[in-house]
């Protein structure tokens, strides 16, 4: 089995708690930001979400800023991966699995065997159904997982505890 599908299903199904965690605060009033940039003034979503992925259940959160980036972590005790996607490269990391890995959508889309985009996932994370719409995902990549969104809140500020 590819090392790889289950870390990435997780980013495809909500994209991937910390251990190491390095707080970086994201300036919500930076006058250099530019737009799009993750520092510019904008709204992030933060959603929290328990999950089953092949009978294992995770818990996990995401973060994203429209338009900038996407980043997720899943746990189950201890921290099972993360990922961090961009409009044009994706990073994934699991120390539990002994995965560090950085590409673009092409070399996730080989993995996974599906064809799956930035605007994609920014899209599902937006909708009004991201439950079942992720449920039909992880159907189509052959990973069935059940997905229940805790809680989705709009915030101003966002910290994104990754080391890549």
């Amino acid at each position: 089995m590819n090392r790889l599908r289950i870390p990435l299903l997780l980013l495809a199904s909500l994209l991937l708690v910390t251990s190491c965690r390095s707080h970086h605060p994201v300036a919500a009033d930076n006058p250099d930001a530019t737009p799009g940039s993750p520092t510019a003034h904008s709204q992030y979503t933060l959603i929290t979400f328990s999950a089953t992925v092949d009978g294992i259940s995770v818990n996990g959160q995401v973060r994203w800023a429209k338009d900038s980036l996407i980043w997720g972590s899943a746990s189950k005790m201890l921290e099972v991966g993360r990922a961090l996607a961009t409009p044009d490269s994706v990073w994934v990391r699991s120390a539990l699995l002994g995965i560090r890995e950085a590409g673009t959508y092409a070399d996730v889309q080989r993995r996974i065997h599906h064809h799956i985009t930035f605007a994609q996932l920014q899209d599902i994370l937006a909708s009004d159904d991201i439950e079942q719409r992720l449920a039909e995902l992880s159907q189509r990549v052959g990973h069935p997982a059940t997905v229940r969104i805790l809680r989705r809140e709009q915030v101003d500020r966002l910290s994104f505890p990754f080391n890549k």
